[in-house]
């Protein structure tokens, strides 16, 4: 004699249940990991925006020290005088507290550098002035528009930083 076994009707999953639980994590994991990578890459954008008010003063005053004979990390220049001379770079390590730790040189700065002087850095600043279209209106003193543009991570080669462009004029 044969005894009958109860069918259970939760007994497992339909193949149709699990192609679309398969189907929701596909979707649902690149998004999780998509999500959590971005908002790395915010922080690190606000970090860098917060230290620019450190790092652009500290740059502006390597400028006018530069103007005054008085350098701490370049040549000396002269009022109206374009900088950096051709085929040079000039670039300051800040420390990721935004402080300036020294120049860089053309090579580290397109490499990449992760510490100078023993110090850890995190941020590159560049400066250039280049003259500016000049004026049209008489008794205008000529100008050079000066673009500071601070980079971000410095150990990661120059192609692949984040930057951030700030510009101003000075005579």
């Amino acid at each position: 004699m044969k005894i009958p076994i109860p069918q259970s009707p939760a007994r497992g999953s339909s193949l149709i249940e699990v192609v679309i639980a398969v189907g929701v994590m596909a979707v649902a994991i690149p998004l999780v990991f998509g999500a959590l990578a971005e908002s790395g890459k915010s922080n690190f954008s606000s970090e860098a925006e917060t230290r620019s008010t450190w790092i652009i003063p500290a740059c502006m005053e390597e400028i006018r020290a530069s103007r005054e004979g008085r350098p701490q990390f370049f040549t000396t220049t002269t009022i109206g005088q374009a900088f950096p001379p051709a085929a040079d770079v000039w670039a300051l390590a800040f420390s990721p507290e935004g402080k300036p730790i020294g120049r860089v040189s053309k090579t580290q700065f397109e490499k990449g550098i992760k510490d100078l002087n023993g110090k850890r850095i995190l941020y590159l600043a560049t400066l250039n002035a280049t003259p500016q279209v000049p004026a049209k209106a008489v008794g205008n003193p000529k100008m050079l528009e000066v673009r500071v543009t601070l980079e971000y991570p410095s150990g990661t080669p120059v192609a692949r930083r984040q930057k951030l462009d700030f510009f101003t004029r000075i005579p």
